[in-house]
């Protein structure tokens, strides 16, 4: 499976991928756009919701990728033209993320519903092995306790993972954003069941190679703790050890969100340092 973008189009071993064109769409970006937007469809199928997009009953959303469960892509909206899928939205300052990104729509149900003894679609289908989480913002029906969260397949990420790869390149993205990232009080969407930290640093850290290493080394002797969220109170995941190697891909304050490296050299887990014990 080798991804590439060409004349603003997804191609897949060679050949477009399949193309469902929505009309709902704000014209050629003013400026190249900065952001990816990871959002989830809360639907049935990749092809369902790309139809959706086209359909003449919806006026107001699109989205540039749909990608399906098995990883399989449908294009909606061409690469250098706004889409509708971020909605009222902010981050750092910019208003209206329509405008300066790119919309990538994964097929995932998202939050599930309590049935019985288990968890279901919307739409009544059991979903044998969920994600019990509770969402950072609060869970969409109001609770602070885990719910179901439908998973996202392997394969899926795995293709998200190279396209978002290939956007990188093409246009110079330099930041990797959810829905609830940006519209946090409307939208839930990627949600728990997306490890965002490690699809960051799996897609970002590979891009930033490409320029020569951009890793950081843990200079305290006595090693550095990596921990769950950008300060003192928030809980130690791993003491790393001297000499570990850290790809940067997120910056709160001087804390960094990172991607710890493995013996082979990729990603084996994210977390938050302080700035100060890398070098």
């Amino acid at each position: 499976m080798t991804f590439t973008i060409r004349n603003h189009r997804l191609w897949r071993d060679g050949r477009h991928v399949e193309t469902l064109p929505s009309p709902n769409t704000g014209g050629a970006f003013a400026e190249t756009p900065r952001f990816l937007v990871v959002h989830f469809t809360a639907g049935a199928s990749a092809r369902s919701s790309a139809e959706w997009f086209r359909s003449p009953d919806n006026r107001s959303s699109s989205a540039h990728l749909v990608i399906d469960r098995d990883g399989t892509p449908i294009q909606c909206v061409a690469l250098d033209t706004v889409a509708w899928h971020a909605g009222r939205s902010q981050w750092k300052g910019v208003a209206g993320l329509n405008s300066r990104s790119i919309g990538l729509e994964l097929a995932n149900w998202g939050a599930l519903t309590r049935r019985g003894g288990g968890w279901t679609t919307p739409s009544g289908v059991a979903v044998a092995d969920p994600v019990l989480a509770i969402h950072r913002d609060g869970n969409p029906d109001g609770s602070r306790t885990p719910i179901g969260w439908e998973p996202y397949p392997a394969a899926q990420i795995e293709a998200t993972t190279e396209i978002a790869r290939r956007l990188v390149a093409a246009y110079g993205i330099t930041e990797i954003l959810g829905h609830d990232d940006i519209a946090p009080t409307r939208k839930c969407d990627p949600g728990p069941a997306f490890d965002m930290a490690r699809f960051r640093a799996a897609v970002l850290g590979a891009a930033r190679r490409e320029d020569g290493d951009p890793a950081l080394v843990v200079t305290p002797a006595d090693g550095l703790n990596l921990r769950s969220g950008p300060g003192t109170g928030w809980s130690v995941v791993e003491l790393l050890t001297l000499g570990t190697r850290v790809i940067p891909h997120e910056r709160d304050g001087r804390w960094l969100s990172v991607g710890v490296l493995g013996a082979d050299g990729a990603p084996r887990r994210t977390g938050w340092v302080h700035e100060a014990y890398l070098a």
